[in-house]
């Protein structure tokens, strides 16, 4: 039986996860320390919370004034909209059980990053900032490589693991190494316990859904931000 959407969204906060979190007023509200979007944006917990109130809290932090809309939110959504909320970057999860996906067991994996990863991440936007937001996960992970031209980080909660800052160096690009780390990274999975992989990437990034469709993973859910701009 597939896991159901809330247990994705678990898997998205505690293998990506923010500085703080703190349940106020109804609200979610995520210190992202700078490591983008994903660890920043405030998340409604209860449907009557007042949007007002949110805002004072994001404020409160020195935080965009910023939400993501997940399945159940679409109330927000359309309250957000009224205000004057822009919708930016919908973001598709694609997974698939383990067993469906093509293994490797010859991956590099490491318990930190070195330096040569670090700079190919910083390379791609990946800053120091979103490199302590894998540094702070707190469930099992690695960090995988191909010759320190391509990297990604995986992390598993409850038995789903998670692709994260996949990346391969522009000269490396188009010559599999996605293909390749991923089935490295679903072989270490497999290994470690996990029934499911996942990844998420930006509705737009055609090259990514192509690759992740390829591997035999299928939409399981989305999600977008609304920020006041």
């Amino acid at each position: 039986m597939s896991p159901s959407i809330k247990e994705f969204y678990d898997v998205i906060d505690l293998t990506w996860p923010s500085v703080s979190n703190q349940l106020q007023n109804g609200w979610l509200i995520k210190n992202g320390g700078g490591g983008g979007k994903r660890v920043s944006a405030t998340i409604r917990v209860n449907p009557k919370a007042k949007i007002e109130i949110a805002e004072s809290l994001m404020e409160s932090i020195n935080q965009n004034k910023l939400f993501m809309i997940r399945k159940g939110d679409e109330n927000l959504d359309y309250e957000l909209h009224k205000l004057g909320y822009k919708l930016i970057d919908p973001s598709i999860l694609l997974g698939s059980p383990i067993e469906r996906l093509d293994k490797t067991f010859d991956g590099e994996f490491h318990v930190a990053p070195n330096e040569k990863m670090k700079a190919l991440w910083i390379n791609a936007g990946i800053n120091e900032k979103r490199l302590n937001v894998m540094n702070r996960a707190k469930v099992l992970k690695s960090y995988v490589t191909i010759d320190n031209t391509a990297v990604a980080f995986v992390a598993i909660y409850n038995s789903i693991a998670m692709v994260h800052a996949l990346e391969v160096a522009k000269v490396k690009q188009r010559q599999g190494f996605g293909k390749k780390i991923m089935q490295q990274i679903a072989g270490w999975a497999a290994t470690n316990g996990a029934n499911y992989l996942t990844v998420i990437t930006v509705h737009n990034n055609l090259p990514a859904k192509s690759l992740y469709q390829h591997l035999r993973m299928t939409k399981l859910g989305n999600y977008h931000y609304r920020i006041k701009l």
